[in-house]
C-alpha cells in the first residue's frame, strides 16, 4: 500500500464498509473487522464528498469555500484523516496522475 497520499489521490469511501449519519457525525463500519469509527462534523463533511470518487484536491477546495480555515491546516489535516481512513481499510485511494 503506497504511503504517499497526495493532492491528486483520488479517494472513494471503500465497497467494505458501510455508514450513516447520525445528527452532524458520521458512524462507519468496517464489516470485515467488525469495527465502529465516529466522525465528527468536519469529518462527516469530509466522509460525504468522498462518497463518490474525488480528488483530495477538490475535496480540499470546497472544504476552503466553507470552513473559515487555514489553507495549510486544512490540507495538513485532510491528509491525515485519509490517511487514517485508508489504514483502517474505510477508503480506496489511487494515484490521480494514472489514467
Amino acid at each position: 500500500m503506497e504511503d504517499t497520499i497526495r493532492l491528486d489521490s483520488i479517494v472513494a469511501a471503500s465497497p467494505d464498509q458501510v455508514s450513516c449519519e447520525l445528527n452532524d457525525e458520521v458512524a462507519i463500519l468496517h464489516v470485515p473487522a467488525g469495527i465502529y469509527y465516529g466522525l465528527d462534523p468536519v469529518g462527516a463533511r469530509i466522509w460525504q464528498l468522498l462518497a463518490s470518487p474525488r480528488s483530495l484536491r477538490s475535496v480540499r477546495d470546497t472544504l476552503l469555500a466553507e470552513y473559515d480555515v487555514d489553507a495549510g491546516r486544512c490540507e495538513d489535516d485532510l491528509l491525515a484523516l485519509v490517511r487514517q481512513l485508508r489504514d483502517a481499510g474505510l477508503v480506496t485511494v489511487r494515484d490521480g496522475t494514472a489514467p
